[in-house]
């Protein structure tokens, strides 16, 4: 497969847990060195858990462009990553989130929880508005976020979005579908 080569920088939006399912890790592996080995800088939460910690484990295995960016409260040994060189340390969750937000050129969704979606719908929010216009891709592991494109679409016919709005989500199912899509983007 050829390789991308690329500077632009994904902030990846995941869970502090792995989940149920061993297929989201799996994925998650997968993804993270494709990531890797085409070039991309990733930004992420600062955490060595869940999937986040599968995402930082990996790309720092294989030498990728990794920042976490943590609020200080979580700052502790049992969550934050390993390697302090490549770690932000911010107040606060919603400084955490501006930060994560305003250094990205591309948004990655992947399965996680309350969190995630908090990151999720201000990057739609701000999207909507016009404040940014980027890309935001979730990736749907193993039809994880059916509910939610089902929820948006609802949203939608009920006339509380634009079905622009929805369009300017891009909806992947596996990583050769992302990598696709990425290769669009850049």
């Amino acid at each position: 497969m050829k390789k991308i080569k690329t500077t632009k920088i994904i902030t990846i939006f995941c869970g502090s847990k792995t989940g149920n399912n061993p297929l989201y890790k799996n994925e998650v592996i997968k993804i993270a060195s494709i990531l890797t080995s085409n070039g991309f800088s990733i930004i992420y939460g600062g955490g060595k858990i869940g999937l986040m910690g599968v995402i930082y484990n990996i790309i720092e295995k294989f030498n990728g462009k990794i920042t976490g960016i943590i609020p200080e409260f979580l700052n502790t040994s049992k969550i934050v990553q390993n390697n302090n060189k490549n770690l932000v340390v911010v107040k606060s969750l919603e400084k955490r989130k501006l930060l994560m937000i305003k250094k990205a050129d591309i948004f990655l969704i992947l399965p996680g929880g309350f969190g995630t979606l908090d990151e999720l719908f201000e990057v739609l929010t701000l999207n909507q508005l016009n404040i940014y216009n980027k890309p935001v891709l979730i990736f749907n592991i193993s039809n994880y976020w059916k509910n939610l494109k089902l929820l948006l679409k609802d949203m939608n016919k009920e006339g509380f979005l634009y079905k622009n709005d929805l369009k300017k989500i891009i909806w992947v199912n596996n990583s050769e579908e992302l990598l696709r899509t990425l290769k669009k983007l850049i």
